[in-house]
């Protein structure tokens, strides 16, 4: 086990590319973007998840309100994340320690960072510690949907 986000694999890997890919009307499989999105906050959570999900190219965003519960998650959809959104201010500093083992796990997959400070330290710890992006939970929607949309090529 490389990380606390490690897991053991129980599906094998024509079940996990059928659970990525939706049928189009061309015959073609197309991929299915999905993210997770990790916010103690649940009204914020649940209407950033709807903005995301209606305004990007993203088909689901699984929603976690600790790092307990975004653990749980992340062990049954490791390779089948394409953004990580995380709130900054977790309690007990979980949302950088999420980060550093997101960048341990799965280097590749793009992490938006979101928090409620105006501490330009914290920033740039974010930054340092492998998110892309680093927003004001006060971002307009456009401007988080704009960043979403560009961290997942949609």
């Amino acid at each position: 086990m490389r990380g606390w986000l490690s897991h053991e694999s129980g599906a094998n890997e024509a079940t996990r590319i059928a659970r990525r890919t939706k049928p189009s009307a061309d015959g073609r499989d197309t991929p299915v973007k999905r993210a997770l999105l990790v916010e103690d906050h649940a009204v914020f959570r649940v209407a950033l998840a709807a903005v995301l999900e209606e305004h990007t190219g993203l088909e689901k965003t699984f929603q976690a309100s600790s790092l307990p519960e975004a653990r749980r998650i992340w062990g049954q959809l490791t390779g089948e994340v394409d953004l990580v959104v995380v709130d900054l201010d977790l309690p007990n500093g979980e949302g950088m320690s999420l980060i550093d083992n997101l960048r341990e796990i799965e280097p590749d997959v793009p992490v938006l960072a979101l928090t409620n400070a105006r501490n330009l330290e914290q920033r740039a710890r974010a930054l340092q510690a492998g998110a892309d992006e680093v927003l004001s939970t006060a971002s307009s929607a456009d401007k988080i949907v704009g960043v979403v949309q560009r961290l997942v090529g949609g």
